[in-house]
């Protein structure tokens, strides 16, 4: 329980989850005992599998052997949409049922698979060497493999919900800009000192009422909404003092560190 509660931490947070990968399979090391671990994803614009993170493996050594995932192993469980054991030094495929009455020699198994699954289709691919030893069976290894790969295939819907509704916001709040733009070319300098936070506060209450509400937990909506009004607030100070930190920083009221740590924080690189 304990894993599963940091493992869906880790997801819960703003980072991309080409840097969530590497998290979840150290959490599963430090409160599991994995010595092995790698995630195999599916880029669906070239339809190719590619290295998601790795533990224990470096991504040439997975490169090169790739019996770490077995021969095939990544298509086969591509078409079956099933958990499976790579036993046999990655020669032979055990599917996994939980029915099934066959039992499997853990000293037989190389890599314990699992795919996650995302609109039906398998988006990538989780292998393990282990979580328990014996006397512990095979079947907990996957149970709880199986609760790793669906917290992951739910963190990746939701993004993509909120993916879709933080475009929205992104071009509500370019609209704002402009819109922002026109008043000051447009009003005189008297008319200038118009609040800009009853501007925003007005704005802002337009965009969150045009957002559906889900009956799932909305977990992250508040730190992208932040991080989108945040990016978008320093890449237009930047681009209006030219780049130039320190007039940027006074600019926004800031001390430059604050600044720097910001733009790294939101991945802003600085322009020479």
């Amino acid at each position: 329980m304990n894993c599963l509660f940091e493992i869906a931490r880790v997801l819960g947070s703003p980072a991309e989850l080409k840097e969530i990968y590497p998290k979840i399979l150290s959490v599963l090391s430090r409160q599991m005992g994995m010595k092995r671990g790698g995630f195999l994803i599916l880029n669906v614009e070239c339809n190719k599998w590619e290295i998601g993170g790795t533990y224990g493996i470096s991504p040439e050594e997975m490169k090169r052997r790739k019996e770490y995932f077995g021969s095939g192993v990544a298509q086969r469980i591509l078409e079956k949409g099933e958990m499976a054991a790579v036993i046999d030094e990655g020669e032979n495929l055990w599917i996994y049922r939980s029915k099934r009455k066959e039992s499997l020699k853990r000293t037989d198994v190389s890599f314990l698979c699992a795919p996650f699954i995302v609109h039906g289709a398998v988006a990538g691919i989780l292998g393990v060497d282990h979580f328990y030893e014996e006397p512990v069976a095979l079947t907990e290894d996957f149970a709880l493999l199986g609760e790793v790969c669906s917290l992951i295939s739910e963190a990746i819907l939701t993004r993509k919900v909120h993916s879709g509704e933080i475009w929205g916001l992104v071009e509500e709040n370019l609209s704002l800009r402009k819109e922002l733009e026109t008043l000051g070319r447009s009003v005189s300098k008297a008319r200038k000192k118009i609040s800009l936070t009853e501007l925003l506060e007005e704005r802002f209450s337009q965009m969150i009422a045009e957002i559906k509400v889900h009956p799932e937990p909305n977990g992250s909506l508040y730190n992208e909404v932040l991080n989108v009004v945040e990016r978008t607030l320093l890449r237009s100070a930047l681009e209006k003092t030219r780049h130039v930190q320190l007039m940027t920083a006074r600019f926004l009221g800031i001390n430059r560190n604050t600044l720097r740590r910001k733009m790294k924080a939101l991945g802003i690189i600085v322009e020479k």
